[in-house]
């Protein structure tokens, strides 16, 4: 029985996805695309998890395309290329959808596609031998899956042309410094300290941190006043639970709070 390309695997209430193809470093095949969408609609319809982590087996996390398919569409018709990447890029990017947070652990090579699928994730933390670089242009090509999107919104105009037109290959501190990554860490520890802040969040209550989820990402297009709206609108929902409740009730009695993940 052949190896799953996306494994799965939960921990108490943190789902962890591994892209499982170390031999190809993890470069994002059809086949694998196909099967993450299928893993992340799973993850969608089970109301258990309550963060995502994203990592790649072997050395790399994702190498990003692989470059012999990316070859033939050399010879395919503009059009069949075009409805091949908008269903490809959909079923990777379905990550940016999910209702919970996800952190991306960049545990060797994020290249090309496999930054961008990084990027898609919430938050980063990237071992300190790991490398993030955005090369299409080094092979002739338009940026995908995101990139512009998810690079203006996380480091700036500036410094996405800057990436995506020397399709520059970043260690980790470099990356951290420009904010593309949250924390670097040593290798040996990359998971555990992942796993440790997805603790923190699955300690919270899931009302608000789904909610979190949604604002953070309307905030970053709308103005102020959209903000100032939807914050008043979720609170006043907020105030409706019994977490809430019991959060205000806990630090009030110094104590622990003892939240039921109502949502």
């Amino acid at each position: 029985m052949n190896e799953p390309l996306i494994k799965t695997e939960m921990k108490d209430r943190i789902c962890l996805f591994t892209l499982n193809e170390p031999d190809k470093l993890n470069a994002m095949s059809e086949d694998m695309a196909e099967e993450f969408k299928y893993r992340i609609t799973e993850l969608r319809s089970d109301p258990k998890p309550k963060v995502l982590i994203l990592t790649g087996a072997g050395r790399a996390f994702s190498a990003g395309g692989n470059l012999k398919r990316m070859l033939e569409r050399t010879a395919s018709n503009v059009t069949e290329v075009r409805k091949y990447i908008i269903e490809f890029y959909t079923s990777f990017l379905s990550i940016a959808d999910l209702p919970i947070p996800t952190i991306a652990a960049i545990n060797g090579h994020a290249i090309g596609a496999g930054a961008c699928l990084a990027l898609a994730c919430d938050m980063r933390l990237a071992a300190d031998n790991a490398v993030m670089g955005f090369t299409f242009a080094k092979i002739g090509l338009h940026p995908g899956l995101g990139a512009e999107f998810f690079l203006t919104r996380t480091v700036g105009r500036a410094r996405t042309f800057e990436l995506l037109m020397t399709g520059d290959i970043l260690p980790a501190e470099e990356a951290h410094r420009i904010g593309l990554v949250n924390h670097v860490v040593p290798p040996n520890q990359l998971m555990d300290k992942t796993m440790e802040l997805a603790k923190k969040i699955e300690a919270m209550p899931v009302f608000p941190i789904r909610m979190l989820k949604e604002s953070i990402d309307a905030a970053t297009r709308g103005t102020l006043s959209d903000t100032i709206h939807r914050q008043a609108a979720y609170q006043a929902i907020s105030y409706l639970s019994a977490d809430t409740k019991e959060g205000i009730l806990s630090m009030l009695e110094k104590r622990t709070p003892r939240f039921r993940d109502e949502y």
